[in-house]
Protein backbone atom coordinates (compact mmCIF):
# COMPACT_ATOMS: atom_id res chain seq x y z
CA UNK A 1 0.00 0.00 0.00
CA UNK A 2 1.40 3.49 -1.08
CA UNK A 3 0.38 4.86 2.39
CA UNK A 4 2.28 2.77 4.42
CA UNK A 5 5.34 3.54 2.07
CA UNK A 6 5.13 6.66 2.34
CA UNK A 7 4.84 6.84 6.09
CA UNK A 8 7.63 4.53 6.25
CA UNK A 9 10.37 4.64 3.22
CA UNK A 10 14.16 4.38 4.05
CA UNK A 11 15.88 6.74 1.41
CA UNK A 12 18.44 4.60 1.32
CA UNK A 13 17.00 1.66 0.24
CA UNK A 14 14.96 3.16 -3.05
CA UNK A 15 15.92 4.53 -6.32
CA UNK A 16 15.32 8.08 -7.25
CA UNK A 17 12.28 7.28 -9.20
CA UNK A 18 10.85 5.62 -6.50
CA UNK A 19 11.82 8.58 -4.43
CA UNK A 20 10.26 10.81 -6.97
CA UNK A 21 6.50 8.38 -7.00
CA UNK A 22 6.41 8.59 -3.59
CA UNK A 23 6.77 12.68 -3.87
CA UNK A 24 4.19 12.22 -6.31
CA UNK A 25 2.02 10.35 -4.07
CA UNK A 26 2.42 12.85 -0.81
CA UNK A 27 1.45 15.94 -2.95
CA UNK A 28 -1.81 13.75 -4.27
CA UNK A 29 -2.36 13.19 -0.54
CA UNK A 30 -1.88 16.98 0.92
CA UNK A 31 -4.03 18.10 -1.81
CA UNK A 32 -7.09 15.33 -1.21
CA UNK A 33 -6.44 16.64 2.38
CA UNK A 34 -7.41 20.16 1.33
CA UNK A 35 -10.35 19.65 -0.76
CA UNK A 36 -11.72 17.42 2.13
CA UNK A 37 -11.02 20.14 4.48
CA UNK A 38 -9.31 17.43 6.20
CA UNK A 39 -6.62 18.63 9.11
CA UNK A 40 -3.25 17.51 7.39
CA UNK A 41 -1.38 15.02 9.24
CA UNK A 42 2.06 16.51 10.27
CA UNK A 43 4.03 12.96 8.74
CA UNK A 44 3.41 14.48 5.41
CA UNK A 45 4.50 17.67 5.32
CA UNK A 46 7.85 15.63 6.98
CA UNK A 47 8.03 12.89 4.54
CA UNK A 48 7.65 15.49 1.88
CA UNK A 49 10.43 17.65 3.14
CA UNK A 50 12.62 14.75 3.79
CA UNK A 51 11.55 13.22 -0.07
CA UNK A 52 12.76 16.76 -1.72
CA UNK A 53 15.78 16.87 0.47
CA UNK A 54 16.86 13.75 -0.79
CA UNK A 55 16.01 14.07 -4.76
CA UNK A 56 17.67 17.41 -4.55
CA UNK A 57 20.78 15.65 -2.86
CA UNK A 58 21.02 12.87 -5.49
CA UNK A 59 20.57 15.45 -8.32
CA UNK A 60 22.97 17.65 -7.16
CA UNK A 61 25.33 14.91 -6.78
CA UNK A 62 24.67 13.24 -10.39
CA UNK A 63 24.97 16.89 -11.91
CA UNK A 64 28.45 16.99 -9.89
CA UNK A 65 29.46 13.73 -11.38
CA UNK A 66 28.34 14.56 -14.89
CA UNK A 67 30.71 18.00 -14.42
CA UNK A 68 33.59 15.84 -13.95
CA UNK A 69 33.48 13.68 -16.45
CA UNK A 70 32.84 16.34 -19.07
CA UNK A 71 35.95 17.95 -17.68
CA UNK A 72 37.56 14.76 -17.76
CA UNK A 73 36.65 14.05 -21.14
CA UNK A 74 37.85 18.20 -22.49
CA UNK A 75 41.13 17.37 -20.92
CA UNK A 76 41.60 14.44 -23.04
CA UNK A 77 40.63 16.41 -26.10
CA UNK A 78 43.31 18.77 -25.26
CA UNK A 79 46.82 19.09 -27.75
CA UNK A 80 49.77 18.60 -25.78
CA UNK A 81 50.89 21.57 -25.88
CA UNK A 82 47.90 23.36 -24.36
CA UNK A 83 48.19 20.35 -21.47
CA UNK A 84 52.10 21.66 -20.90
CA UNK A 85 51.15 25.36 -20.99
CA UNK A 86 48.17 24.32 -18.38
CA UNK A 87 50.43 22.75 -16.09
CA UNK A 88 53.12 26.03 -16.27
CA UNK A 89 50.50 28.46 -15.55
CA UNK A 90 49.65 26.21 -12.98
CA UNK A 91 53.00 25.83 -11.30
CA UNK A 92 53.48 29.52 -12.23
CA UNK A 93 50.65 29.83 -9.82
CA UNK A 94 51.93 27.57 -7.28
CA UNK A 95 54.94 29.15 -6.57
CA UNK A 96 54.03 33.05 -6.38
CA UNK A 97 51.89 31.67 -3.21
Amino acid sequence: MMLNDFKNFNTDALELDQLVALAAFGRAQRAEYEAQRVPEPEYVAEQLNTLRREIETRMSDRREARKREIKAQLDSLQTKEERRSKLESELADLERV
